[in-house]
């Protein structure tokens, strides 16, 4: 009996590799790579409520959407504005965004400022901005790498707030949180 079971998947194998079990590979790569599965926005949040009970977030942000909601756009002055979003699932609830604008002649940043949204383990709605113009705010943007042609950019961001920033999400709490990303963007032309 073991020997017809073993046949049988034998020739089952077979049978849906000739049948384009390989075309179907590649529909479901490409697929995975318009959600973004394979650029993520990966992040790492942490902070304490009101009864200093830990409050963090660390996942990827996998889901990206097309168009206009992530891009590198060419300010046609030699500065680029680029935003990268990604997101937990298609309602968009949950997720993380990055913002710079990048001088391309000398590599400098500026006007960098960073997100995250969720819901915690207590169904409270955090959604902080760290921006370091903000009072109580710091924010390092690292550009490892950008390719204003193919749009492939790769940064890293580490931010946090002291307890008297504004945009804590429980007064008087600390935040910090870390965004890593590496992948495409739509290039536009300002």
């Amino acid at each position: 009996m073991k020997l017809k079971s073993l046949t049988f998947l034998s020739f089952l194998i077979i049978f849906l590799s000739s049948c384009g079990i390989n075309e179907l590979e590649e529909r479901l790569d490409k697929v995975e790579n318009a959600l973004g599965t394979n650029e993520p926005l990966n992040i790492d949040f942490q902070t304490k409520n009101l009864e200093d009970l830990d409050i963090s977030k660390k996942t990827s942000f996998l889901f990206k959407s097309k168009g206009y909601n992530e891009y590198l756009e060419d300010n046609q002055d030699g500065t680029y504005d680029i935003y990268i979003e990604r997101f937990s699932d298609v309602d968009w609830n949950e997720g993380a965004w990055i913002y710079f604008e990048y001088n391309l002649s000398t590599k400098e940043i500026s006007d960098e400022q960073a997100g995250v949204y969720f819901y915690d383990r207590f169904g409270r709605w955090i959604n902080p901005e760290f921006n370091p113009n903000s009072a109580g705010n710091t924010l390092t943007l690292t550009v490892n790498s950008i390719n204003v042609e193919t749009g492939a950019v790769d940064v890293s961001v580490t931010a946090s707030t002291d307890g008297t920033a504004t945009n804590n999400e429980y007064t008087g709490k600390p935040m910090n949180c870390t965004f890593k990303f590496k992948g495409k963007l739509d290039v536009f032309i300002d």
